[in-house]
Order: structure tokens, then sequence, then C-alpha cells
């Protein structure tokens, strides 16, 4: 089975598939957008080409490709120990570290985006899938926002909030969901909600996870007083609920991601294949601040804006009802960025040693 296993066919079939994958999932981005093409294309283990044909993703094919490597080392370590076959071990060894790194990054790496208009700035990302629970009162000059994890929120849960005036506890919270307003539903407490909803039904998961809307009901507890909090993941504006002499807002959104930096859209430019609404080719010119330092980066696509940990890639963007214009810039945070790169060496490294050491062998036999 190992010898099996580690043949040179399966190597190249996999690179041969990767190649494929890459190509075409770097087209499908112009037209479906960055998440979506990588969602299909690289994070799944199958997807159907034309909708019925099944064809594998690029996560089946760097599990068989990491197999067939370990397989050949295992099959031949003994050779590669041999002095002048250790340029082959230590090629081998970055080869695995490329996986490695690769494995992180996918399970580790924190990815989220901003969504802006021309002139408009922030320093906080947003998740696609994952979503919080955030309140905040209308105390002081600034806003002190705390918002709990939503991954946690289970039937029966008390949310751990600091602050003592009120208990929330889960009574049903749903990953995703439908909301209606509905009057002639009965509760047995108050209903708190901005836009009067009153009853929320659960769906079956979308297998695309950021198209999921997750809601919940909660039992709040305040002044001796009893309510039933309704928060929908659609809804712009927060639930405001009057406790004693302050004044509380609750918001189920999106989770939100602070930045060590401000990004300011400046421009945004699309270009369009001649007669039709297909994007050809779209940029976002931005200005990132740090402190008192400011400089302006244009941002395309294969042109990211690099940072410390953080990548900024362009993702895709929309147009509103008014005509104006909003860049999507996709934000990864990779912890591991730095992996690619010593894994890069070590092959380069192992290249170099075993032409040198084949180079060497070559000139003691023919003396």
């Amino acid at each position: 089975m190992i010898k099996f296993l580690s043949s040179s066919r399966i190597t190249v079939i996999c690179l041969f598939l990767l190649f494929i994958l890459t190509f075409w999932g770097t087209i499908a981005q112009v037209q479906q957008g960055l998440y979506a093409a990588q969602d299909r294309f690289f994070n799944g283990f199958f997807f159907l080409a034309g909708g019925f044909i099944p064809f594998p993703g690029a996560q089946l094919v760097l599990w068989v490709l990491f197999i067939n490597l370990v397989c050949s080392i295992v099959l031949t370590f003994k050779k590669y120990t041999q002095w002048e076959n250790i340029g082959l071990l230590i090629i081998h060894f970055g080869l695995i570290l490329y996986f490695v790194a690769a494995f992180m990054i996918f399970h580790v790496s924190q990815e989220s985006n901003i969504h802006l208009a021309e002139g408009e700035a922030t320093n906080v990302s947003t998740s696609y899938q994952d979503w919080e629970l955030a309140y905040w009162t209308d105390e002081g000059s600034e806003r002190q926002v705390t918002a709990f994890d939503a991954k946690s929120f289970k039937s029966g849960i008390q949310i751990p909030f600091e602050d003592k005036d009120f208990i929330l506890t889960v009574n049903q919270f749903y990953l995703n969901c439908d909301a209606f307003s509905d009057s002639a539903v009965k509760k047995d407490k108050a209903i708190l909600n901005i836009t009067g909803i009153t009853l929320l039904t659960e769906k079956p998961l979308d297998k695309e996870r950021e198209q999921n809307i997750e809601g919940g009901i909660f039992d709040l507890k305040a002044d001796g007083k009893f309510y039933s909090l309704i928060l929908y993941g659609a809804e712009a504006q927060p639930t405001p609920v009057k406790m004693g002499a302050r004044n509380y807002y609750f918001i189920l959104r999106h989770k939100r991601f602070p930045l060590p930096f401000t990004i300011r859209l400046d421009h945004f430019k699309a270009e369009f294949h001649p007669g039709t609404q297909m994007a050809k080719s779209y940029e976002s010119l931005v200005t990132i601040t740090t402190g008192a330092l400011e400089r302006q980066v244009r941002i395309y696509m294969n042109n990211p804006l690099r940072y410390k940990d953080y990548t900024v890639y362009q993702a895709s963007y929309d147009t509103d009802a008014t005509g104006r214009q909003h860049s999507t810039l996709a934000v990864v945070k990779n912890f591991a960025r730095i992996l690619p790169y010593i894994a890069c060496f070590v092959v380069f490294f192992g290249l170099a040693l075993h032409f040198l050491i084949q180079a060497l062998s070559a000139k003691r036999n023919y003396q």
C-alpha cells in the first residue's frame, strides 16, 4: 500500500489537478468574487463542475499529495540518509513544511472583510460567516461595546455580562432562520424588537455559510420584569431597552475584528467588457493610516496590501440603489505567514546541497 501511495504517477496527477484548480479558480474570481471562488475550488473536497460532474477540490488534492510525499519518504528513508542523498531528504522536509504551513493557514488564519463607499474609513473588519451579540449603553461620549461570540449560544445558557442591571439567557438560537411579524403570536412575556419581529423560524443551513442568517430569542430579566428579546442578524439597527436610568442597545451582527490601521477608500474604479455589465477589472485606491503615518495604496487583483500579519485583497464590489459604488476588501490575518518562506528556503538549501554533492561526486569519479 505504501509503495502504491508513493507512486510518482499520483504526484503528477495531483500537480496537474492543482494547476487546473488554480487557473480555474483565479478566472472564476472575476465573475463569482473572491470568497465564492475560494470556497468552491479550494476550501472543499469536491465540487460539481457544470452543476453535475464531481470534481476534486484543492483540499482533497493536497491531502492526497501530502500522503504521497510521506509514503515516498517512508519508502526511501534509508536511501535518503546516505550522505550523497542528504539534500533530497532536506528537500522532502521542506515540502512537508509547505503542507504544514498550508494546514495552519487554512485552520488558524482569520478571514474577514471591509465594505466601503468612496470617502468612508474604518479600523475594524467584519466576518463573513461568524456572528456575535453586541450591546452598549448611551452613557459617555464614546461608545463602549461589549460583544460575545455566538458560537457558544445554546438553549438555557446564561450570557455572562459584567453588567448586573439585567440577566440575559438564551431561549432559542438558530444558525439560519427567517423572521416574521405576526400579531397573532401569543407570548407570555413582552416582546422587544426594533423592527417588530415576533417570530423566528428555523431554516436548513445553506452550503454557502455566508448566506446563513442567525437569530435568537433571549429571556431578559431587568428591574424585576421579564421580557422576550428577539434579535435577527439581518437587522441593521440595534434594539433599545430602557433599564432604570440607562438605555441599552442590543444587536446580533457579524463578528467584528479590530485592525492595527485605519483604511479609507479614496477612489474605486471598475472596467467592463464592451457592451456588457461583466467586470473586466476593478481596483481600490486607499489610504492607510498608522499613527501619524499615511500612505496611499492601489489594491487590485493579485496585487494586495500587506501590513505585518495582515493581507488585504480586492474581493468584489457592488452598487447601491443610488448608483453609489462600494468596494469589498478581503482581510486575512495570517499567523503562519512566515512558514511558507521558511519552507521555500529549506527546499532551496536542499536543492543547492544536492547539486553540490552530485557535482563533487562527479568530479571525484572523473578523476
